[in-house]
């Protein structure tokens, strides 16, 4: 069977969204130093945190950017991921902390459409694009039945996602962008960090490719793939009710300012919709 035109075979997309779902949280080293400098979510999961109390489960927690300042701030922390290397990092740093913080944290290996933990939480975050790793309407669906199931009564569940962006979607594919040089935590070599990617316009996947090319030319181009789910507006405002979730406030960024069209993210908290009661029937005489 001939590939539609503009489209990647299927069975090229599951290989590649299965090893996009794993390849970039392989390195934790690197993946902490990419994103030392991103700070803006973190205040807004701390601040809404001290808005609903805890404790607070933190799904994708990765290497515990989220997850550390939560327990500093005084909060029990239960981190759920499935990476070994970004769980045996957030280990790492559970270890570092003061043993009244690092007590607050419990470290869970867990699948997001499968985890299961023995308590309720008036609060459920998924920072950091989480959800983007859910590439079917039903990993959405089994991930939030697991959010559901974990949620203490009047609790919420607080995630962000990427506002997609058309232009960006479309790139061409052949071309590297966003090129940068930055020192390689772990090797010291001074290296160009760029990147470039397909987009499944049906999945609503895009197949992103990291590339690593050392400055001075000697020794291979390192090739990390990264798959993310976009996930439009209406789009998830439907399935998060499909849920059972009413969407209670939504943000185009991390300082609480609305969602428009320029917006970088998708901020949202949701709690269960309320169940509505029929009305009773009134039998005529």
């Amino acid at each position: 069977m001939k590939p539609t035109p503009g489209r990647l075979p299927a069975e090229l997309v599951d290989d590649l969204v299965d090893a996009g779902s794993r390849e970039h949280y392989a390195d934790a080293a690197l993946y902490d130093y990419e994103y030392r400098r991103r700070r803006a979510d973190v205040t807004f999961y701390r601040e809404l945190a001290k808005q609903r109390g805890g404790p607070i489960l933190d799904l994708g927690a990765g290497s515990g950017r989220v997850t550390i300042a939560l327990a500093r701030d005084g909060h029990e922390v239960v981190a759920v991921d499935r990476s070994p290397a970004m769980l045996a990092r957030l280990r790492e740093r559970v270890a570092a902390l003061p043993a009244a913080a690092g007590a607050r944290v419990e470290v869970v290996a867990g699948d997001l459409c499968t985890f299961t933990v023995k308590r309720k939480f008036p609060l459920v975050i998924a920072a950091f694009n989480t959800l983007e790793h859910l590439y079917t309407r039903g990993e959405v669906g089994a991930m939030l039945a697991r959010v559901a199931a974990h949620l203490a009564p009047g609790g919420a569940f607080a995630f962000d996602v990427q506002l997609p962006d058309l232009a960006w979607l479309l790139r061409d594919p052949t071309k590297r962008w966003a090129k940068t040089r930055f020192t390689d935590p772990t090797t010291g070599r001074a290296t160009f960090y760029s990147t470039n990617h397909d987009y499944d316009p049906v999945g609503q996947i895009a197949l992103i490719r990291i590339y690593y090319d050392p400055v001075d030319g000697k020794g291979p181009t390192k090739i990390v793939k990264l798959s993310q789910r976009k996930f439009f507006p209406a789009e998830l405002e439907a399935l998060v009710a499909h849920a059972g979730f009413r969407m209670v406030e939504r943000y185009g960024d991390f300082a609480w300012q609305p969602l428009d069209g320029r917006a970088e993210s998708q901020v949202l908290i949701c709690e269960r919709a309320r169940r509505s009661v029929p009305a009773r029937r009134h039998r005529s005489r």
